[in-house]
């Protein structure tokens, strides 16, 4: 399924939302619109506060098991675990986000279309 932005109707891909910093938001490569997803938006927030809550779970679990054996890990952040230890599932569910978003999502620009 291809998505199309909605001034300037060229199609974009799944980098152009991989690529976007802003979560949900990206520019069009075409007319440099700010283009929004505005269907998925909700559904896939809650799956997101669950993926970052699931995160921050395991990253404490990761730190109680570690800490007998690593003593100096209990001054490190939480963010610094995740990322050092669970990577590569933050990386798996972030390229599942972005799927879910691009295959499902309804899209939108804030400028009006020329004519």
């Amino acid at each position: 399924m291809s998505q199309f932005c909605p001034i300037c109707e060229k199609p974009f891909t799944e980098e152009d939302l991989y690529d976007a910093k802003i979560p949900f938001s990206f520019k069009c490569r075409g007319c440099q619109s700010r283009v929004y997803e505005v269907k998925t938006s909700l559904l896939l927030l809650i799956p997101a506060l669950g993926f970052a809550g699931l995160l921050i779970f395991l990253s404490e679990q990761i730190r109680e098991w570690l800490l007998p054996i690593l003593p100096f890990i209990e001054n490190w952040p939480i963010a610094l675990i995740a990322i050092v230890f669970l990577f590569p599932i933050y990386y798996f569910g972030e390229n599942t986000l972005v799927k879910l978003t691009y295959k499902h999502g309804k899209f939108f620009s804030r400028k009006k279309r020329v004519a």
